[in-house]
């Protein structure tokens, strides 16, 4: 057994920089991380896992080029044996993310692979579990309790009491933001408007924002903010002038850059939703 160890780790190591250089040089090459034209013109929330993580990684050439690298530089390191060590932490960091985003995103022609390689990486990694250990637990830290004044090693026991607070504290500071600022209601979402001869689509977004787009290259009509009178059944509409989009109309726009646009009554189910005034009558459909 302690002749065949010596072995399969060269196979191990070989088999696992070779297939991740094939991998960078696909991406160097353009031939990764490639979309088709024919998912150029379908909307975000018509695409597959793949297609959108394709087409995200695919848009900057350089961004491929620096995952191509680290790809690069662990596979150079696997290959030889005084620094298998440093390569097998790279490998597993860039394999562990890759592994995550294939079952995240629901890239089955990858996920087989990206199984075989991770098991590989931890069979080279655990060969020498115990050199690791030693290094990351066991060596002694860059300064210990005696380097340091008494003083200071007081003050560090804080750290048991701000770990805490600061977790503790984000969670609450984010879900306060959640609640205040992406807030959604009933109207939420993509709508299709039935009867309109402009308006190709009317977005009701987050914080009690809108966009209303055209049939011209899809462009942006109106934006603005409305508010909800659910006793009374009507929206208000206001839309931002040109200068307010120099403030952030998401947390707060400035009221002397918003003006009045329509006021209407609605009626809503959960498909279909009617927007009612003296002058129009709109029907819209809930796209998603």
């Amino acid at each position: 057994m302690n002749r065949i160890h010596p072995i399969l780790h060269s196979l191990a190591r070989y088999f696992l920089g070779t297939v991740i250089l094939l991998y960078a040089v696909s991406k160097i090459m353009g031939t990764q991380f490639f979309s088709s034209p024919d998912i150029w013109d379908k909307s975000v929330g018509e695409l597959s896992g793949f297609e959108l993580t394709w087409f995200y990684f695919g848009y900057s050439f350089w961004y491929g080029v620096f995952i191509a690298s680290s790809q690069i530089i662990a596979a150079l390191l696997l290959f030889f044996r005084k620094t298998t060590r440093l390569g097998i932490v790279l490998y597993l960091s860039i394999m562990i993310n890759i592994l995550v985003l294939d079952f995240a995103y629901s890239i089955d022609g990858a996920i087989k692979m990206a199984i075989a390689l991770t098991i590989i990486a931890f069979y080279v990694f655990f060969l020498e579990y115990k050199a690791f250990f030693n290094f990351f637990i066991n060596e002694t830290p860059l300064y210990s309790e005696v380097d340091r004044p008494k003083w200071f090693n007081t003050l560090s026991k804080i750290k048991f009491i701000y770990i805490p607070v600061i977790v503790i504290g984000f969670f609450m500071l984010t879900n306060t933001m959640k609640k205040t600022v992406l807030t959604k209601n009933e109207f939420y979402g993509s709508w299709i408007p039935q009867n309109h001869k402009e308006w190709q689509r009317i977005y009701f977004e987050e914080a009690s924002t809108f966009s209303i787009r055209g049939f011209d290259d899809f462009n942006e009509l109106h934006k603005g903010k409305y508010e909800v009178d659910r006793d009374k059944k009507q929206i208000k509409f206001s839309q931002f002038t040109v200068d307010s989009f120099e403030v952030n109309e998401i947390i707060g726009a400035n009221l002397d850059k918003i003006e009045f646009l329509f006021s209407v009554d609605y009626t809503l189910d959960d498909e279909m939703l009617q927007l009612k005034n003296d002058s129009i009558t709109i029907r819209l459909k809930r796209l998603k």
